[in-house]
């Protein structure tokens, strides 16, 4: 007989998850399960127990005039036919509109999952650290609130603890989104990105900045920001080098090897804030 190398509990509760995480040292938690469940069946993950989040309710999107929070569990798919995300986050809806994989995985894949997953050569580390995100774990005694810059620790690594579950994704809007723009480099179609760009002009309209995350080039996603003051289309070369000077060790990967992550973002940087600051504010 086959007996399964793990235990598998689908709580009906947040109190009840926490109290099976704080016991359990060595848990997964499943969400939509597109990396997990493979990595499972390949035998690359030997967890004591796994914790299917999918009874919690962390599947919400909902919008305030300061923020748009998103469940840990809303799908691609979700954040894609949502209104919100539209109008009031569109530097993520044009990064979950390039999302690799289908209806098949945007009907599955979550954000937060991939956002815990924290592959360096994915979307979303790098969107979510251009969009200042604050990420909302819960364990048995309480919950915090964590910035992406401190989330993001290093590959395959972030912030939170084994006793803690990502509940949701705080991103803070302005009543007026100001322009963005996210591209990325992949080798093809259905390949994981070689570089990211995610560009904004952030801040109230009292003291804009300009934001650009590069995501794929580091460990973790490196951010840069400037007054935008009477930044043009003319300045994207020059804050490029500037940015892509803050990339202290460059991530190699099958993907790519050492050098090419670190020329391409220079380029992918500077059409990235070009597009941005041709854009009418």
């Amino acid at each position: 007989m086959i007996r399964s190398r793990y235990r598998f509990a689908r709580p009906a509760t947040l109190e009840e998850a926490t109290a099976l995480l704080a016991a359990e040292g060595g848990a997964k938690v499943l969400g939509g399960g597109s990396v997990l469940v493979p990595a499972l069946s390949a035998g690359l993950e030997d967890p004591g127990l796994v914790l299917d989040s999918g009874r919690l309710g962390l599947n919400r999107i909902e919008a305030t005039d300061r923020a748009v929070t998103i469940g840990a569990g809303a799908t691609y798919a979700a954040l894609g036919a949502s209104e919100a995300v539209r109008t009031r986050v569109p530097l993520l809806a044009a990064m979950v509109a390039e999302v690799t994989g289908g209806p098949g995985l945007w009907n599955l894949a979550t954000l937060g999952g991939a956002a815990c997953h924290a592959n360096p050569a994915s979307d979303a580390p790098g969107c979510l650290s251009a969009l200042d995100a604050q990420f909302r774990l819960a364990c048995a005694t309480g919950s915090r609130l964590v910035p992406a810059a401190d989330f993001f620790r290093a590959p395959f690594l972030t912030a939170r603890r084994p006793d803690e579950i990502l509940t949701a994704i705080v991103l803070p809007v302005a009543a007026r989104p100001g322009p963005s723009r996210y591209l990325k480099l992949k080798h093809a179609a259905s390949s994981w990105p070689i570089v990211t760009a995610s560009c904004l002009v952030a801040g109230g309209p009292g003291a804009p900045r300009l934001r650009l995350c590069l995501g794929g080039a580091a460990p973790v996603p490196v951010v840069a920001e400037w007054p935008l003051g009477s930044l043009g289309p003319e300045d994207a070369a020059r804050l490029a080098a500037d940015a892509c000077g803050r990339i202290e060790t460059e991530w190699t990967d099958e993907l790519a090897g050492p050098g090419y992550r670190r020329s391409v973002a220079v380029t992918m940087a500077a059409r990235a804030l070009r597009s941005v600051l041709e854009t009418p504010r």
